[in-house]
This record gives C-alpha cells, sequence and structure tokens, in this order.
C-alpha cells in the first residue's frame, strides 16, 4: 500500500512516519505546482495532510487569501484524480473562545484567520463528499506536547529551562487544555486512517482538562529534572482572547477506533 504523507517534515508527519509498517511505502512531501497531484504522488492508497504555511501565525490574512485557495485546489485534485482515502489534520482552534467540553457537535466560532481559513476549508471539504466518492477523516487535534528537533516546543522550553545557566520561563500555569503525547496521536491517526472509512469530523483529543502546571510536573518528572518556572495566571480580557478552561469530548473518537466493521 502507497501512503502519502504532506506536511512529512513537520512535528507530526515527522512523528508519525516511525510508527507505518515498514511493508507500506511511503511518500512524504509538501503541496507542489504539479497540475495532478495524485499521478506525481504515485497513486497513493492513503493521503495524510498535515502541510499548511506560516504558522503559528494565526492572524495573517494569507491564510484566507493565499492559503486557503491552495488547500482547495490540491484537495480537489487528489480526489478528482482518483484518491479514496484522506486524513485531514485540522485543529481545536475552529471552535474559537469557547469554555468547557467541546464536542464535533459544538457550532465552530473561529476567531482568528487560520483558525476561520481551516473551518472554511472543512466546509468545501465536507461538500466534495457529494461529488467523489471518498472516506474523510478530519481530525481536529488539541494539544499535542513532545519533543521536536526543529521547534521551540514548551517541552523543548521546560528541558532547556533546567540547565544552569537559563533563567527559566514564564508561563500560565492556571491554563487549562487537553494534552495528549505526539507518540499518542501519531498512532490514533494511523489507526483510525488504516481503517478506511469516512468518519469525518473527529476529536482528536484526551477527553479531559489538565492545567498547563499540572503538564509541566508531569514532564519534569517523566524527564527527571528540576526546571525552572515562573507561574502566571491567565484573565481572559476580551472576546478575542482564549478562554481560560477548554477541552475536547474524545466519545465519537473512541467509537471510531473501537469499529472494525
Amino acid at each position: 500500500m502507497k501512503i502519502a504523507i504532506i506536511g512529512g517534515t513537520g512535528f507530526i508527519g515527522s512523528n508519525l512516519i516511525k510508527y507505518l509498517p515498514k511493508k507500506h511505502k511511503i511518500i512524504a512531501t509538501y503541496i507542489n505546482k504539479k497540475k495532478n497531484f495524485f499521478k506525481y504522488l504515485e497513486n497513493p492508497d492513503l493521503v495524510l495532510h498535515f502541510g499548511w504555511s506560516n504558522l503559528p501565525n494565526y492572524q495573517l490574512k494569507f491564510h484566507l487569501k493565499k492559503e486557503l485557495p491552495k488547500q482547495k485546489k490540491f484537495i480537489y485534485n487528489l480526489l478528482e484524480n482518483g484518491l479514496r482515502n484522506i486524513f485531514i489534520a485540522s485543529t481545536c482552534f475552529e471552535y474559537g473562545n469557547q469554555s468547557g467540553k467541546l464536542s464535533e457537535i459544538t457550532k465552530e466560532k473561529p476567531n482568528n484567520s487560520y483558525s476561520l481559513a481551516k473551518y472554511k476549508l472543512k466546509n468545501y471539504t465536507f461538500s466534495l463528499l457529494k461529488k467523489f466518492n471518498f472516506n474523510l477523516v478530519w481530525g481536529r487535534i488539541f494539544y499535542i506536547y513532545g519533543k521536536h528537533n526543529s521547534r521551540a516546543t514548551l517541552y523543548n522550553q521546560i528541558l532547556n529551562s533546567s540547565k544552569k545557566k537559563n533563567e527559566g520561563i514564564e508561563v500560565y500555569g492556571n491554563l487549562v487544555r487537553d494534552y495528549l503525547n505526539i507518540d499518542k496521536i501519531s498512532k490514533i491517526i494511523i489507526n483510525l486512517i488504516f481503517k478506511k472509512k469516512s468518519f469525518g469530523l473527529v476529536n482528536i483529543c484526551s477527553g479531559k482538562g489538565t492545567s498547563l502546571k499540572n503538564l509541566i510536573k508531569k514532564i519534569t518528572k517523566e524527564e527527571n529534572i528540576t526546571a525552572k518556572i515562573n507561574y502566571k495566571n491567565y484573565t481572559k480580557v476580551s472576546e478575542n482572547d482564549e478562554a481560560v478552561k477548554f477541552w475536547g469530548c474524545n466519545k465519537k473518537l473512541k467509537q471510531c477506533l473501537r469499529d472494525n466493521n
């Protein structure tokens, strides 16, 4: 089986590759200017799509004016030329600044250019289900933590803060989010896409809220380090700010992972 990974050098894509069975042919690439993307990717059986430009600059109009049209063209081209199974990575930012437990039926309220572009792409891609015969998983990923060699992730900052010469880092310890380790997320995505089912929108999350302070305690315990952390309290000031506490509902995710039909 041929598996194409778009955005294969990113945080999720690069980590996920190591969990794919060696018997499959893996093609890791990014969106290019070819007219027939499907042929360029050697007619894959599965596509795992993580590619998106100019992150984490979420407020840029680029996401709506440039990236969104490019993404639409790319997905349409794949389906038009024969793709039958696709996983598209999305974000919990589509929910906007809502609080509490957020499920797949919670109405989205995207409040920046990036999340709005993803939301519009979701609606566009779902509309293509009426035109093409394909299996779609729109994976709405919550918060990821884990090591990554080329990114200044919170995990890496925590590790670096434990070194003698470093002054430490400041974080909002009271923020409550839904965190999953990058390895766990990679395995979930592989499990979902290998079922070759059209699960549609699926929250990829733990199903519980964890304070940032408790997450850092968990990381430092696992790494056996003493990190230099200055905890502050986050207070939502305006409607454009993120909610203090929100997390995902993983009921549907559990059902999809149990689906053996």
